[in-house]
């Protein structure tokens, strides 16, 4: 009898300790979640009626199919280029180089720079007039200014600039969480380095490296500040979403809530196919 009601008791002091979080996930994710999936299926303008019109008119519209398509293209762009450069800049860091800590301070100053400032910052940097114009075209090659700002290339350049940081931490803790007496045994074993960083170190660092693509593509996927000041005709879902309720008098709520919990359905199926993949690769 006395142990079932310590039992008892430990699970109530447990429900109590965890009622806090309960609410908060309540009220500021699916309250929220529920408002919005409920406020997509109502007409557009009414409090009241059930209609799946805003799904088919975004999903049927070819302007709707390229702002997802568009989407999916700077999220897997970012997170490709982030990979890109993450691996070669996390194997500099570790071996604590001459001026360690500043290049470790520049990898983290886009996460502390709040994002409509560095996309202003951005902006103005790649402009015509900008910095970076300005130096290439002391280059004898380059005669125009380079159009970047308003591009899908530029975007891409921007959201690398901003989301970068994820993968790079992710990929340069895992490395300096290795030992290194596998890499001096492999190369007593006669291995040269381009074989012990193929067979030996990417290995022990995938899930270092796939944690932080993770984290890149769900953040780029939902990016608004960038591209709001920097997409121009480029709108992903989240500007496009932003623009049904701010554009338009009266807003059309209905309509962006539908695009919402399109765009929430399309990451958690990405991500769910991503983890899917991934565990294939592990049981290979």
């Amino acid at each position: 009898m006395l142990q079932a009601w310590r039992k008892y008791e430990h699970s109530a002091v447990t429900l109590l300790l965890l009622l806090p979080a309960f609410a908060s996930f309540f009220a500021l994710f699916a309250y929220p979640i529920l408002v919005t999936l409920i406020q997509s299926f109502r007409p557009e303008g009414q409090t009241d009626g059930f209609t799946f019109a805003n799904y088919i008119n975004f999903l049927s519209d070819p302007h709707g199919r390229d702002v997802i398509i568009l989407t999916f293209v700077l999220a897997i762009g970012t997170t490709f280029f982030s990979l890109l450069f993450s691996v070669p800049l996390a194997l500099i860091l570790r071996e604590k180089v001459r001026g360690d800590r500043f290049f470790r301070l520049l990898v983290l100053i886009p996460m502390m720079v709040p994002g409509l400032i560095g996309a202003l910052g951005l902006l103005l940097f790649f402009g015509s007039r900008g910095w970076f114009n300005l130096a290439a075209q002391a280059l004898p090659f380059v005669q125009e200014p380079l159009t970047i700002n308003y591009t899908i290339q530029g975007l891409i350049l921007f959201y690398v600039w901003l989301y970068f940081p994820y993968t790079a931490l992710t990929t340069l803790s895992a490395l300096e969480g290795l030992d290194r007496a596998v890499e001096e045994a492999g190369a007593v074993a006669g291995a040269n380095p381009r074989q012990i960083l193929r067979f030996l170190i990417i290995p022990q660092i995938i899930p270092g490296i796939l944690a932080g693509s993770v984290l890149t593509f769900m953040t780029a996927f939902g990016a608004f500040s960038i591209p709001l000041i920097t997409g121009g005709n480029y709108r992903p879902l989240s500007v496009q979403i932003y623009k049904e309720i701010s554009a338009f008098i009266p807003a059309h709520w209905s309509a962006a809530s539908a695009m919402a919990i399109v765009m929430g359905i399309l990451q958690v199926t990405a991500l769910s196919l991503y983890m899917r993949l991934l565990r294939q690769r592990q049981v290979r």
